[in-house]
């Protein structure tokens, strides 16, 4: 892994380029994907994928997980089906060999096509199952843990329902969240779960809900990266988050 020795926490903004971080046999490469999260976690002999950016995004994603050697993926993990992190699984899932493919269970309307497709999918398929808080992934030396939710539809925020996963490996941490936002910060810190990670991945694109300063401090990352297409239409990231 990079070594870092600044005293304060630098962030890093992804929409110039990909950016890779790397110990041993382990990667972990988030991926420009414009509007939107990928994140590629490479092992010795294993790769996860979790979240799969836009639809415009998809074969972008799917040149970049092939040159990659990253074909066959033991874990496909969509945070929560927002179309900036699912839809790029129209692209991935008929092309990849995949494992298990997880998301968080979150309701979604048969009435909004772009869900009603996601579920035929992604969620008919027979190595499809929702993770919540307490489950762990394996791969490699690699543990992916799940802090949240505890349950599906844990709140009425599709944000705040996001899987939360904590990668260790060895004595490295890298907290990715989603699109977790304020509510369910909140929620998460009751539990006085342990957060201290060396990378988070900053919730809902560094958008002024997201990010609250309790949550840092609980965090207290060396490096902070945020996933965001340059000059979001939304304002993404917001100056309070920068601050």
């Amino acid at each position: 892994m990079k070594r870092i020795t600044l005293l304060n926490a630098i962030i890093v903004f992804l929409f110039l380029a990909n950016l890779c971080f790397a110990q041993d046999e382990v990667s972990i490469n988030f991926i420009d994907v414009g509007e939107g999260d990928a994140i590629l976690i490479q092992a010795k002999n294993n790769n996860a994928l979790i979240d799969t950016g836009n639809l415009l995004s998809g074969p972008k994603l799917a040149e970049f997980l092939k040159k990659n050697n990253a074909v066959k993926l033991k874990y496909l993990i969509i945070t929560h089906p927002h179309p900036d992190h699912m839809a790029g699984a129209f692209f991935i899932v008929p092309q990849f060999a995949i494992g298990e493919i997880f998301d968080n269970g979150q309701d979604l309307d048969d009435n909004e096509d772009i869900y009603r497709w996601y579920k035929r999918l992604v969620r008919s398929r027979k190595n499809y199952r929702t993770l919540k808080s307490g489950d762990t992934l394996n791969m490699d030396g690699i543990t992916l843990n799940v802090l949240w939710p505890d349950k599906p539809n844990l709140t009425q925020s599709f944000n705040a329902n996001s899987l939360v996963i904590m990668l260790k490996y060895k004595n490295f941490r890298c907290l990715l969240t989603g699109d977790f936002n304020n509510i369910g910060e909140k929620l998460l810190l009751k539990k006085e779960t342990d957060l201290k990670s060396n990378i988070i991945k900053l919730g809902h694109h560094g958008y002024f809900d997201a990010t609250s300063r309790d949550f840092l401090e609980a965090t207290s990352p060396k490096i902070a990266i945020i996933s965001v297409d340059k000059n979001n239409i939304r304002g993404a990231p917001s100056e309070s988050t920068l601050n």
